[in-house]
């Protein structure tokens, strides 16, 4: 097939100026087909580049930097088909034998990559792989019950075995007197509520918005928690809510007296051992049942806006597992003394 373009001369005849030969008849060749050739050829020079570095196997690429170039090709093989108009860019024909290849080489770079991943780990890695408190133990070069606290004079230990001979004494002074200012309340559904407001010096600060939630079971371990949480986080004229949830309807109002009155010598005990450092603080206690405790808790963070909820590690893994709320949650966890075999032991 020739193209030309063609001269008329004075006389009328017509000549032919210039003329190009074509090789090769033109045909319309869809986007779909030069994808497919481009495949074939992009396979052809990747499996020479392929023989070319198989010498040098020791260089491996990192998994993330790999990953994000693919990302970038496969973006961009996606905008270019949408600016062509042309889903059919997408399909690509898949040969099973060089799939197979492909994926032996990529497992090999797997492999060195792998090398270069365990190479480097994070932190949160490092301290995910200790599964044994003997190994945490061998780290510590002292013993943790022997920290003293901001708020505290003494240490966690003594602060700790001074509260059973404190609260003997405190019991023996208000014996007769145990529910003055324990207001107890008939909700609506069956649901009773019992509350006491315990106030150091002059209380909170007016106009002070600091405050804290701990929520608590009535364990040991809770009761750390507030001991921790009075010691290290409380300030002066910040106010504490302590929460604590009955989970059954009790027969009598005695039950609900006595949760708050359990909760209530823990705080007076951590009064007299803060003395030192907080003149002014407002701790509510309440005792109540509720049908959703979750729902509750998130209600008093709306209304509240504490600076953290406090709770112990036992009460996130039972009732307060998978719960989500807009503050930060403080979990404590009791680990202090020490054995010499079994490393740390409560």
């Amino acid at each position: 097939m020739q193209k030309s373009i063609l001269l008329t001369k004075p006389d009328g005849t017509q000549s032919n100026l210039h003329s190009i030969k074509t090789e090769t008849p033109t045909t319309v060749e869809f986007d779909s087909e030069q994808m497919e050739r481009g495949h074939r050829e992009r396979g052809r020079s990747k499996k020479k580049r392929g023989e070319r570095d198989s010498n040098v196997s020791s260089l491996s690429r990192s998994r993330s930097r790999a990953s994000s170039r693919s990302r970038v090709r496969e973006e961009e093989f996606l905008k270019w088909t949408v600016l062509r108009q042309d889903p059919s860019m997408r399909l690509r024909v898949v040969d099973v034998d060089s799939e197979e290849e492909g994926e032996g080489n990529d497992e090999d770079d797997d492999d060195g990559d792998g090398d270069d991943m365990d190479e480097e780990e994070s932190d949160e890695e490092q301290v995910s792989d200790i599964e044994n408190d003997l190994e945490i133990d061998e780290e510590f070069h002292y013993d943790l019950g022997m920290k003293v606290l901001p708020n505290f004079c003494t240490s966690i230990n003594e602060v700790l075995d001074s509260s059973k001979p404190w609260i003997a004494k405190y019991e023996i002074s208000i014996r007769g007197h145990e529910n003055e200012g324990v207001s107890l309340e008939q909700l609506d559904g069956g649901y009773v509520r019992a509350m006491q407001l315990l106030t150091k010096g002059a209380g909170a600060e007016p106009g002070n918005q600091r405050s804290f939630i701990l929520y608590t079971d009535l364990s040991s371990e809770s009761t750390y928690a507030l001991t921790y949480l009075m010691g290290a986080a409380v300030n002066q004229g910040d106010t504490v809510y302590i929460v604590h949830w009955e989970p059954s309807k009790p027969t009598d109002d005695s039950q609900m007296f006595a949760n708050v009155a359990r909760i209530r010598k823990h705080v007076m005990h951590l009064f007299d051992c803060v003395a030192g450092v907080l003149d002014d603080l407002d701790v509510v206690v309440l005792s109540l049942t509720h049908p959703y405790p979750k729902h509750l808790l998130n209600e008093m963070i709306h209304g509240l806006k504490p600076v953290a909820l406090c709770c112990s590690l036992s009460v996130i893994l039972s009732t307060l597992q998978n719960f989500v709320c807009s503050v930060p949650i403080l979990a404590v966890r009791k680990k202090l003394k020490r054995a010499k075999r079994k490393g740390i032991s409560e």
